[in-house]
Parts: structure tokens; sequence; C-alpha cells
């Protein structure tokens, strides 16, 4: 290990904003191992000196290697600021990382969309991030999100299914599992194309103010950045805006005007991002011209079922509907919904009713 990646190390793991301090070190011609070992440089930069003797303290012990250490056992590579393989977009962000521990396939080549949205979303908003990621991975897209529940889940298993690339940027140390419930998909993500990633040092569990750091990544990572669904208040409105800000396209997933859980994506909308209104035309759109063609099999695009082009343009229609409209009996019908259901075409959108989801 070099002494530069030591004093990194040392300072990631004690100020709150690393990146910060790192940008100010560039514009002196100064380094963090500079930063480390001179007292006097950090106190003129407004370290404070209880801050300065722990990293300091860091720095000359054996910590650095015992992190190092913690990471390998786990499986994870670590990046500094200024390797060949950090990613060059982090940069854009206002407090970029220094370090990045990473589980999983890195780099991944190949355009990027983040997938964002809220943990409580609607089946349609799961539903069609689901659908959306997997679309992505199929045509050799890489998706990112959060590693959350709701929309973020519903992406990473979409590209899983896709069998596709897909990073969980987190906002605990790369070895924490947060949420719990996340364990199999995390483990699913690491050992198949895609990666665990992670700002934080080994073992640091997730505190609220980790979680705009991460929504950074989320966004600096993005090729395009899309918000399925958001409250006004959520936390992918702070990504969209910080897409924004680094200059990444940011689309949103129009949704019910009277669901809160869309009024947030419906306000970017308004505000000039750009409406996803089509799955297939937006990965055509980022993957390529000639990218929807990998989407099926060689030959024609197959057609959907009479019942399910009926969902389609009927929309929140019942098995009895179904079955009067198409003039076949209800068994069949709910056994053709059971099965379009389990290939995630139609989702319940109320008791009894549902939606295409094409």
């Amino acid at each position: 290990m070099t002494r530069s990646e030591r004093a990194l190390l040392a300072l990631n793991f004690s100020v709150n904003a690393p990146g910060q301090w790192a940008r100010e070190l560039d514009l002196l011609g100064e380094t963090a191992e500079s930063l480390v070992s001179n007292r006097k440089l950090a106190l003129s930069l407004g370290f404070k000196e209880d801050r300065w003797e722990r990293m300091a303290g860091l720095y000359g012990s054996d910590w650095p290697e015992e992190e190092m250490e913690r990471a390998s056992r786990f499986g994870a590579q670590v990046f500094f600021r200024g390797d060949p393989l950090f990613p060059d977009g982090l940069d854009h962000s206002d407090d970029p990382p220094v370090v990045l521990y990473v589980k999983g396939s890195w780099p991944i080549p190949g355009p990027c969309v983040s997938i964002v949205g809220t943990r409580r979303c609607s089946p349609y908003g799961s539903q069609v991030a689901r659908a959306l990621a997997e679309r992505l991975a199929l045509a050799g897209v890489l998706v990112v999100s959060g590693g959350a529940m709701g929309i973020d889940g519903s992406a990473h298993s979409g590209a899983l299914e896709g069998q596709g690339a897909t990073v969980a940027v987190l906002g605990t140390g790369v070895d924490v599992v947060y949420p719990r419930g996340h364990e199999q998909l995390f483990s699913s993500i690491s050992e198949k194309r895609g990666a665990l990633m992670s700002r934080f040092p080994m073992g640091i569990r997730g505190n609220r103010w980790h979680f705009p750091k991460r929504n950074g990544i989320i966004a600096a990572l993005a090729d395009h950045l899309v918000v399925v669904e958001s409250p006004i208040k959520g936390g992918s409105m702070i990504t969209a805006g910080l897409a924004g800000e680094m200059g990444r396209p940011v689309w949103a997933v129009p949704g019910p005007i009277v669901q809160k859980v869309s009024q947030g994506s419906n306000k970017l909308l308004f505000d000039g991002a750009q409406p996803l209104w089509d799955l297939d035309e937006f990965v055509s759109f980022v993957a390529g011209r000639d990218s929807q063609l990998s989407l099926f099999p060689p030959g024609e695009p197959p057609k959907p079922s009479p019942l399910l082009e009926e969902i389609a343009t009927s929309g929140g229609i019942t098995a009895d509907g179904l079955a009067d409209k198409l003039g076949i009996s209800v068994p069949e019908v709910l056994a053709t919904l059971a099965d379009l259901e389990a290939d995630e075409k139609i989702y319940r959108s109320g008791p009894g009713r549902w939606c295409a989801l094409l």
C-alpha cells in the first residue's frame, strides 16, 4: 500500500466530506498525504485539531492495513481517487468519494442508466422499474440503483432477470446488508455480473446523512437517470436534482395525479424532465438505434395475446369483464391472468382488477 492510499483511507474515515478536502488540496498543489502529516497545513485550511489528530493517528497506525485486509476477506476491491479504474464521472459531484469499496465486477462497460424511486412504491411503480431494468439489461445497459426496498429492489431484480449487470450503491459499508430483507438480492448482484459499491469504510452502519452521499454517486455514474415514482419530498427528488446539476438527462415516469407516490415524479415532468412514456422507445434511445432487436429472438417480435391486448386497451378491467368481451369462460380468463402475472406482463391495479405493462 502506498502512503497516498494510507492517507486517503484515513481521510475517508475521519471527515464527512473527504472529496471537498481533496479538491481543496488539489487547488493548493497539496496531497492527502501532506494533510495527514502536516498539522500546520491542516489547521490553516480549517481542519479541527481533534479531527486531524484522529486522522493522523489512523495514518500512522496499522489501521489502513487492517482495513484493506477486512475488504479482502469480504471479497471487495478498494479503488482510490486517481486510480485508472476509479469512475471519472464521480468527480462531477459536490463531494466526490476518495475511496470506493466494490464487491463484484468492476469496471462494467457500456451505457449506464440509474433507476430511482420511493421505498413505498405502488404495484405499478414496482412493475415499471422491474420491466424497464430487464429491458435495459437485455440491451446491454448497466442498471444502477441504491439497494433499498421498493423501486430500487425492483430495478436490481429486473436487471438480474434480464441476465444483465446491475450495481447497488450502498449507504453503508459494502459488507453491511441494509435493508436486511435484501441479503439474497445483494448476494445475487455480487455473484453475477453486478457489484455492490460504497464510499463508506467496512462495517459502517447507515446514518441519515449517508444516503444523500450515496445518491450523489448514483447520479454521477448515470448517463441517464430515471425517476419511476417519488413523492414531492422523496430522496429520489434529491438524486434527480443532483443529476441535473451534473448535466445528466433526467427522465420521469408519469403517474396518477391522485397518487402521492407519483406527485414528485409528475412535478419533475412539469419542471422539464423528459417523459418516459414507452419502455422500448427509451431502451432503444439509450442503448442505440438497433438495440430493440436484442429484446427478442431472431424474427418478428411476439404478438401479445388477445386477452393481454384487451387489458392494455381497457385498463383496470375485471376477470368477468374480460370474459364478457372475449367470449371465453371466467376460469379460462383466470388461468391466463395467472400466467401473465407470473410473466410480469400485468399487475393488480385494485381488488380484482388488472392493468397491462407492455
